[in-house]
């Protein structure tokens, strides 16, 4: 892809975003929030210390990947200014006030003019990138300015154009990388392929990430208090697919013993009173725990930022997005010791499939083979000890992905 072609596609891009924006509060969030950018950069870095390190995250998920990054850079170098970017409003808006960087801000769109007044405001000596979200503009500016520049937690897959005969622009996008942190073999052998031999299969911060949240045992009493003396499903990331599933259980096995917390991927109002009305069982919002009855069976937790450790009071967790683009987080529930479900598309993610091989998982391709899961994980104890035990076992096992970071970066920076 010629370079022309690249910049032609990224400026069309934020026109349409833009157009977008009148109808979508999610677009109008990353046009508004990408508004006189370089004077809201340049105010918010003022005064910040010189030596800084630059941590980029697609959304909220790379970035509870890199966190225990972030938190091992601010304990080895607390003189150093940290600064935290997002190119998702979904990143940007629940973490803009985080406590463990010195700024938060969005990544501007990636034109080779805002990529050279980016770095011309932030001029860091370490850029760090999460999982896999590439802006060809802005590596170029990174390596024409010689700053090191490192992959963490990277996933690669063979449908990326890197790979592909015409990805020769692509390529040399990569070059600007000194090393490349990879989270499986495959991502290794695709690199190899078009070589590149500067990696480390070092494994998924994330599994350090679930541990320090499993450690941090933090109380919810309302959902303690919601939940105790019953077995409880917990779906979390829901998206209309796995709720319609749910209903539908619940509506045909709502005389079993059991009560359901609900985590919404997105708290959409209108989609939440519609789930409420439709439910057969009495539902309650977080958010109205004090209007209780006492007689209700579901639970919607309609805030933000809670599901990671509300997890722990469930007996069997339902991962939302395996009927769409592909599953959530499966190791948030998996470091609490339950059995994890979700639909078909999973293949992508490895933590998944691990964990289906483990019998820690189950997949489900419809609402029957659906059913007959929780009926099964419900109605079975062993089963859910087994598998529980199997899901905490993996997450123990992988851990320490963030310290050969560490361990490299230590090398550079003095």
């Amino acid at each position: 892809m010629p370079q022309f072609l690249y910049d032609f596609l990224v400026k069309t891009y934020g026109f349409l975003i833009g157009i977008y924006s009148l109808f979508n509060r999610k677009a109008a969030l990353w046009v508004s929030g990408r508004k006189d950018w370089e004077r809201t950069m340049s105010l918010t870095l003022d005064g910040l210390i010189a030596e800084r390190i630059w941590i980029h995250a697609a959304s909220l998920g790379e970035f509870e990947q890199g966190r225990p990054l972030i938190e091992a850079l601010r304990t080895k170098y607390p003189e150093k200014g940290l600064v935290l970017t997002f190119f998702s409003p979904s990143g940007f808006e629940i973490r803009k006030d985080y406590k463990g960087v010195d700024a938060v801000l969005y990544l501007p769109l990636d034109t080779r003019h805002n990529a050279k007044v980016f770095l011309d405001l932030l001029k860091p000596e370490l850029a760090v990138f999460i999982k896999y979200e590439f802006w060809f503009n802005h590596l170029a500016e990174l390596k024409k300015r010689d700053i090191k520049t490192i992959l963490v937690s990277g996933r690669l897959h063979a449908k990326q154009g890197f790979f592909k005969p015409w990805g020769k622009f692509f390529r040399k996008g990569l070059e600007t990388f000194g090393h490349f942190f990879l989270q499986n073999k495959g991502s290794a052998e695709l690199l190899e392929d078009i070589g590149f031999k500067n990696y480390t299969v070092n494994g998924d911060t994330r599994f350090d990430r679930v541990m320090s949240v499993r450690e941090e045992n933090k109380d919810l009493p309302e959902i303690e208090s919601f939940t105790k003396e019953s077995k409880v499903i917990m779906l979390g990331s829901s998206w209309p697919y796995e709720e319609i599933l749910l209903n539908q259980f619940m509506i045909d096995y709502g005389k079993e013993d059991f009560k359901v917390v609900i985590a919404p991927h997105e708290l959409d109002e209108r989609r939440m009173r519609e789930f409420i009305e439709k439910c057969p069982l009495n539902c309650l919002l977080l958010s109205q725990w004090n209007l209780r009855n006492g007689d209700e069976r579901v639970l919607i937790i309609d805030r933000i930022g809670m599901l990671s450790q509300a997890y722990r009071y469930g007996d069997i967790a339902l991962v939302g997005g395996g009927f769409g683009a592909g599953i959530h987080n499966v190791l948030e529930p998996a470091v609490w010791g339950i059995p994890v479900v979700f639909g078909p598309r999973y293949e992508m993610f490895s933590e998944a499939v691990e964990l289906v091989e483990r019998d820690a998982a189950f997949s489900a391709e419809d609402q029957k083979e659906f059913n007959e899961l929780l009926l099964e994980l419900l109605n079975s104890e062993d089963k859910r000890t087994m598998a529980g035990q199997k899901a905490l076992e993996y997450c123990r096992a992988n851990q320490g992905a963030t310290k050969a970071v560490m361990d490299y970066i230590s090398d550079d920076l003095r």
